[in-house]
């Protein structure tokens, strides 16, 4: 019989611990597989990620659900000399990837990495100049309390900026992306990872996510003003961004 991911969450105590549980196991192979999986897109992704977050000189940005610590890279490369950036994951097996890959490239100075929770962000109020994610929204057991935490942390007049896999809209293109995501994307995890019931995670994560103009109306209801997403390489992957309100804007 097969059982539900809401059973299997209920088995590990929750979505949180079970998500923690499940990149943990494949920390090592993450990103190889996301380049996989993506046929090499992702990193196009992110580097639109990180061109809205458009962070300026000196500037402090905060990447939640950083894994191996990829967009934080990004982010970097996009801005401008003495740009920082916070990566925060629940995973400690995500981390200790991305300070290895740090320290190779020479960043462990301009990104520190950290445990930490979306949906209760160890910051103060109005701390970092814009915060960004790749791929971590869905994982969240309460999407609402995240943005809501996103909106505390970032200064007024800053943005958030979240790249998430999407539901492409078209009917036949539509149809092939859920045959590959669906079909073939766990194939890929048990031959190339041997986890299938990690990479059968990732689609069936998305079974239940809202799509990409639902997730518009939760970032408004959170407080996020102008906010907009754009659809890339057909709504494969969807860029979710809006503003802080700022009060004391003319």
């Amino acid at each position: 019989m097969k059982i539900s991911l809401e059973e299997k969450f209920r088995e590990m105590g929750g979505k949180r611990p079970y998500v923690q549980r499940l990149f943990g196991r494949i920390a090592g192979i993450y990103d190889l597989m996301n380049r996989l999986m993506s046929l090499g897109l992702d990193r196009s992704w992110r580097k639109q990620a990180a061109r809205y977050l458009a962070l300026n000189t000196g500037e402090t940005g905060l990447d939640l659900g950083t894994g191996t610590a990829d967009l934080c890279i990004e982010v970097l490369r996009q801005s401008g000399p003495g740009t920082r950036m916070i990566g925060m994951d629940i995973t400690p097996e995500m981390l200790d990837e991305g300070r290895k890959k740090l320290t190779r490239m020479g960043l462990q100075k301009s990104i520190e990495l950290r445990i930490g929770d979306a949906e209760h962000i160890d910051l103060p109020d109005n701390s970092v100049d814009g915060c960004c994610s790749a791929f971590m929204v869905r994982n969240l057991s309460d999407i609402r309390q995240g943005f809501r935490e996103m909106l505390r942390v970032v200064r007024p007049g800053s943005r958030v900026v979240c790249l998430e896999i999407s539901h492409p809209p078209g009917k036949i293109f539509g149809a092939l992306f859920y045959f590959y995501f669906y079909r073939l994307a766990p194939l890929f995890g048990t031959i190339i990872g041997k986890a299938f019931e990690e990479y059968n995670y990732l689609p069936n994560s998305l079974t239940t996510f809202p799509k990409a103009p639902a997730v518009k109306a939760i970032m408004e209801e959170a407080g996020w003003m102008d906010v907009r997403y754009y659809y890339l390489n057909g709504g494969i992957v969807a860029l979710h961004v809006g503003t802080k309100p700022d009060p004391n804007a003319a």
